[in-house]
């Protein structure tokens, strides 16, 4: 039978040893990053002691981008302010959350953005801007760089040379998990009055 020598042996004790940490580092890795809450609790949420981002990660989902099958969510239809107003309404306030253990109010900005949305919908109806219209320009413009989807289009060369968008499939954070953090939040803190100051 054949010995391995102390060079050999030094040699595979390292490479077991390596191959152990590569899988640690994985295991750790994948924890950290699998979907759900975030522990929060080593920040105070007085002042600037907050996270940047809801305590939460958010799966990746695909969305394929398609025109309302029955108008939903069109600009005048009989449905759409009912529509438009789901968007960012919750049982007990807007797209708001409690955090902390006083309970900071905070606003989640892709609320903001739905409603800026609609309230630039609004302008569209109304044929002059309503209350705050140039504000959410701004805010969406922002929004649209800040997320920076660089999903490609492919151009239609048959008519006029562009692209509508539609049948494209984006990668996209899971916006039902943000609704869902929502409402469990705001029943959590539904008695309790906002703190909206630090």
């Amino acid at each position: 039978m054949h010995s391995l020598s102390t060079p050999h042996l030094v040699v595979c004790i390292s490479l077991l040893v390596s191959v152990a940490g590569n899988f640690f580092s994985a295991w750790r890795l994948r924890q950290e990053v699998s979907p759900g809450p975030i522990d929060d609790r080593h920040y105070t949420y007085k002042g600037d002691d907050y996270p940047v981002t809801l305590p939460l990660r958010l799966e990746d989902v695909a969305l394929t981008y398609e025109e309302p099958a029955n108008g939903e969510y069109g600009v005048s239809s009989s449905k759409a302010w009912s529509e438009w107003q789901s968007l960012d309404r919750f049982p007990h306030t807007g797209g708001f959350v409690r955090l902390g253990p006083e309970g900071r109010g905070f606003g989640i900005s892709m609320f903001h953005q739905l409603h800026c949305l609609n309230i630039i919908r609004s302008a569209v109806l109304k044929g002059v801007p309503v209350h705050h219209t140039t504000h959410c320009f701004h805010l969406l413009r922002q929004a649209i760089l800040c997320a920076s989807d660089t999903t490609l289009d492919p151009l239609n060369m048959k008519d006029k040379p562009g692209t509508d968008g539609m049948g494209i499939t984006h990668v996209c954070k899971d916006w039902t998990q943000v609704y869902d953090y929502v409402t469990t939040n705001q029943a959590a803190w539904q008695s309790a009055a906002y703190n909206l100051t630090e």
